[in-house]
């Protein structure tokens, strides 16, 4: 599997996990606005998951260009 379709499909997970979250919050609200509370904690969970995520992807993908193992 080539890089880019290994990031395109850890980006499409993460705004799937981050819609799936929207609706959750949606849900616990009855369907009303989203107070900004709730907003700062789906970006904040957005931001970590895709630095997490990407960050182990291109450290794996450092230590196999380096050889590493």
């Amino acid at each position: 599997m080539s890089d880019r379709r290994r990031i395109i499909i850890i980006l499409l997970s993460v705004s799937l996990g981050s819609f799936m979250s929207y609706l959750i919050y949606k849900l616990r609200r009855g369907g009303e606005e989203l107070t900004q509370h709730d907003v700062f904690s789906l970006a904040t969970n957005m931001v970590f998951s895709l630095g997490i995520i990407l960050g182990v992807g291109f450290l794996f993908l450092w230590k196999k260009n380096n050889k590493l193992k």
